[in-house]
């Protein structure tokens, strides 16, 4: 095994880095490995990366969070190697110690207190950012408070990316503790190549080209927005854009694909601005006929986010749904939510906006009443919209179907009424369906024909996501029918402007 000091003049331009934090699989852990055979170690500073050392290692790299109580002297060393040559005086002298990194060019000896000599001062080591660094039959311990920094992982010249075992990155990998107890990855990337492995998460690959480029500049834009941190190694709180669907699904050099890098440069560097200033281009799977104003759901102004007939949207990413419960199992999630009830007597909507989303919810019960609003009601029932109606058993909302026949005699809702889908098939309304969706000029709307049992509450919904900004489905159906990707842009996004940041 090989591994020494690695000098080099020459930094790595870090402009439109940005830092994602690898949530979904690397955050809090007790240990992270890098499986690449050899590794760069460095700093970014003021957006410039240059390795401090190189590492070498046929069974990859390990990082821990090491709480151990370690001394030190004032003495720095300049090189890895000077610090080496001092620890093997210390180990002729019995004394079990640690090389250090501790910042750009600076290094130390740190000790435990089993091993500090009486007659020399010593300092105590912070222990809430040290990380142990494992590799092989060796160890580095690397303390960010020193340098109020956690330094950054790039690939071995023979490797192309950083390997995470199952996943692979481009760009650097940073780990560090930013005030938890374990270790958490943050990929510092390009923000181009950064979109090759958002594209098609967001988005179904085989969709339309056009449909796709839409895509990359929401993507690119949105990220732009997010994005407060530059790429600087850090040691507080290392990113502000994640890995998950609670900002963009992001894959790494897994998730990309041939049609998301053809989107992302055939789209290179452009995004939707507002007022000079990069736009948060939010957008969402499905409408369910129409997207909303934001400041119907969010608050606030809706300059940007105009709520528009979705006409396009004839092939739903996600179609009409139904979600029940029985209305004990509803007061058991609702308890578990902070909301203590019994006994419910009815739910209906008190606020319902232009698009037919519910902005606030009122739920009936033996003893009161409370009102749930919009923005929670998605994560509190487990709902893919807003847009949905509540069917219980004395709902008086019923969709009929009359059917009068050649004689003049009238019937409801015959058994033997069929529908005749886009596709063919043939159903039959009351054996297969829970509700029929009419489309109107400016919007789409669904109606119950069934109702539930006594003690159920069906939440009958189309759509899925917030409903603001682009509707993917719909913006797929417009390339479908021949607009381009800037016409689809500004048909989602009003007042705003594509631009190249």
């Amino acid at each position: 095994m090989i591994f020494g000091g690695f000098t080099s003049n020459a930094a790595t331009s870090a402009a439109y880095d940005i830092r994602v934090g690898l949530k979904s699989s690397y955050s809090g852990k007790k240990l992270i490995t890098v499986y690449n055979s050899s590794v760069k170690v460095g700093y970014c500073i003021n957006d410039s990366y240059k390795a401090e050392l190189v590492l070498n290692s046929k069974n990859g790299f390990s990082f821990e969070a090491d709480n151990t109580q370690y001394y030190y002297e004032n003495e720095y060393f300049s090189s890895y190697s000077a610090a080496y040559k001092a620890l093997q005086n210390l180990k002729l002298e019995g004394k079990n110690a640690n090389i250090c990194l501790c910042g750009r060019g600076k290094w130390r000896l740190y000790v435990s207190s089993s091993n500090k000599q009486s007659k020399v001062s010593y300092n105590t080591a912070k222990t809430a950012e040290l990380i142990k660094l494992t590799f092989g039959n060796k160890s580095l311990l690397i303390d960010a408070s020193e340098a109020s920094a956690y330094p950054q992982i790039k690939a071995g010249d023979n490797d192309r990316y950083i390997s995470l075992g199952s996943k692979k990155y481009r760009g650097r990998i940073e780990i560090g503790r930013y005030g938890n107890s374990g270790v958490t990855a943050v990929n510092i990337v390009n923000l181009e190549s950064y979109l090759k492995g958002v594209v098609t998460c967001e988005m179904n690959a085989g969709w339309e080209s056009e449909a796709l480029k839409v895509q990359a500049v929401c993507a690119r834009s949105y990220a732009l927005t997010l994005c407060s941190f530059t790429a600087d190694s850090n040691i507080s709180k290392g990113y502000s854009i994640v890995d998950t669907d609670a900002s963009q699904v992001y894959g790494g050099v897994n998730s990309e694909t041939q049609a998301a890098v053809k989107a992302v440069n055939a789209t290179s560097h452009e995004i939707m601005t507002t007022n000079g200033k990069p736009l948060a281009t939010y957008y969402s799977s499905t409408s369910g006929g129409a997207t909303d104003f934001s400041s119907d759901i969010w608050g606030g102004n809706s300059y940007n986010f105009v709520g528009v007939f979705d006409e396009y949207e004839t092939d739903p990413e996600k179609r009409p749904w139904c979600v029940s419960y029985k209305l004990s199992d509803l007061e058991k999630r609702l308890n578990a939510k902070g909301y203590p009830i019994s006994g419910i007597t009815s739910i209906y909507p008190e606020i319902i906006s232009d698009s037919g989303r519910i902005s606030s919810l009122k739920i009936k019960y033996k003893g009161g009443s409370i009102s749930i609003p919009g923005s929670k009601l998605r994560s509190l029932f487990d709902l893919p919209s807003t847009k949905f109606r509540v069917v219980m058993n004395d709902s008086d909302e019923l969709f009929e179907i009359n059917i009068i026949s050649s004689d003049g005699t009238e019937k409801e809702n015959p058994a033997f009424v069929n529908i005749i889908s886009q596709d063919g098939q043939i159903y039959n309304v009351q054996d297969t369906a829970t509700q029929l969706i009419v489309i109107s000029s400016d919007n789409m709307t669904n109606f119950p024909i069934s109702k539930p049992s006594e003690n159920e509450v069906w939440f009958l919904g189309m759509g899925s996501g917030h409903g603001i900004g682009m509707s993917q489905s719909g913006a797929n159906g417009m390339a479908k029918k021949g607009f381009n990707y800037k016409e689809i842009l500004y048909y989602y996004y009003k007042n705003a402007e594509l631009s190249k940041y």
